[in-house]
């Protein structure tokens, strides 16, 4: 991994995801821990070259690219482990990621791999929103739901770790469809955003680099939430089988999926956006002839 130093205290770990680190006085918070062992041991000889300590671990949020390595890194260094509740479940549980996304039922084989299975760890404390001091170092856990339902943004030393409440721009066009549990928070995390800028001198993503304004990044990735949501919307006009407005909806977006794994998070974006029509009045759900059918409504 990549060490990019953001701040006088504050580093990015940059790699296919992204870890944050906080040094002060010889001690480091470390922010998620990349997808698995290998990447937390790089992880671990970076926070060693600092000469630093490691007094504590934060999770953003319990996709396996942001907690696969904390297993490793927990019994490496001692270091206590940090999440919210609901995502301390599932790094405690890593099977309910696969599990949630088969509908509940035992995941497929394709779901059984490092990217989506990670080795579960403890979580020492549930953290919530709010001013907190995790060995002398405080950080600011700012809520961010949406990508995930618990997740949360870690500030320190002066920059801002937002995990994937935003997405930087190749990202966001390499992805087409980024994952959301509940598009309703995804949009209203991304509609704060831009009142963090001035107040931090780095936003680091989940993935991709560093920026020191977060208002173009939450701008665009809130106009390609808005697209997501009118592709359902329209194909909901066309059909009520819930596969076929999955298909429809990619199709529109100009998405080809081939992979079975990305598939299923795609599909659960667009289920968020039923979910969220349905909230709305927008939508409906019923079952006739043992078929589950979506209609909307007006």
């Amino acid at each position: 991994m990549e060490l990019v130093r953001l701040t006088d205290s504050a580093y990015q770990l940059r790699g296919g995801s992204n870890a944050g680190l906080i040094v002060q006085d010889g001690r480091a918070v470390l922010v998620d821990t990349g997808l698995d062992r290998d990447t937390a041991k790089k992880i671990l000889r970076a926070i060693e070259g600092q000469g630093a300590h490691l007094v504590g671990v934060v999770i953003t949020h319990a996709h396996v690219d942001h907690f696969g390595g904390a297993a490793t890194v927990r019994a490496r260094t001692g270091a206590p482990v940090y999440a919210s509740k609901l995502e301390a479940a599932v790094i405690a549980n890593p099977i309910l990621e696969p599990l949630y996304l088969f509908s509940g039922a035992a995941p497929a084989a394709e779901l059984r791999h490092k990217f989506t299975l990670a080795e579960p760890c403890a979580v020492d404390h549930v953290i919530g929103p709010g001013e907190h001091i995790i060995g002398d170092i405080a950080v600011r856990v700012i809520p961010a739901p949406g990508h995930a339902p618990e997740q949360m943004m870690v500030a320190g030393g002066g920059a801002c770790y937002i995990g994937d409440a935003c997405f930087a721009p190749d990202v966001l066009a390499k992805h087409g469809v980024p994952f959301y549990t509940d598009v309703d928070q995804a949009a209203a995390t991304l509609a704060v955003l831009p009142e963090l800028d001035g107040h931090y001198a780095a936003f680091v993503p989940g993935h991709g680099a560093a920026v020191t304004e977060i208002r173009p990044l939450a701008d665009e990735n809130l106009t390609r939430l808005g697209e997501i949501r009118h592709a359902v919307s329209d194909a909901l006009a066309e059909t009520d089988d819930p596969a076929t407005i999955v298909q429809l909806a990619l199709t529109r977006l100009r998405v080809t999926v081939s992979d079975p794994v990305i598939f299923w998070l795609m599909r659960t974006t667009v289920f968020a956006c039923l979910s969220a029509l349905q909230a709305a009045g927008r939508a409906s759900v019923d079952v006739a002839e043992n078929r589950l059918r979506w209609r909307g409504a007006g």
